[in-house]
């Protein structure tokens, strides 16, 4: 089972212009998501060791996506069992 080690966020921004010409910054987040996850691996003696490792998920979104994102997770944290599809 994978488990969430921690999240951590960059955030950066993208100049656009518009119709007029003028130049606006819109901002993003990179989202950082450290996963510990299990990794296994075979010995020269044929046994199974299971190691952990830490992966890395890196994903950009925008602040609309971004409060889309913590509406979602607060409903799914409190979402009842015959809602689950």
């Amino acid at each position: 089972m994978n488990h969430l080690l921690s999240i951590k966020t960059n955030i950066f921004y993208s100049k656009e212009k518009n119709k007029n010409g003028e130049e606006t910054y819109k901002r993003f987040h990179e989202l950082i998501f450290l996963v510990d996850k299990p990794k296994y691996l075979l010995t020269n003696e044929g046994d199974i060791v299971r190691q952990r490792t830490i992966e890395e998920l890196r994903f950009n979104v925008s602040d609309d996506a971004f409060d889309l994102m913590i509406k979602h997770l607060l409903k799914l944290k409190d979402i009842d069992k015959s809602e689950l599809v």
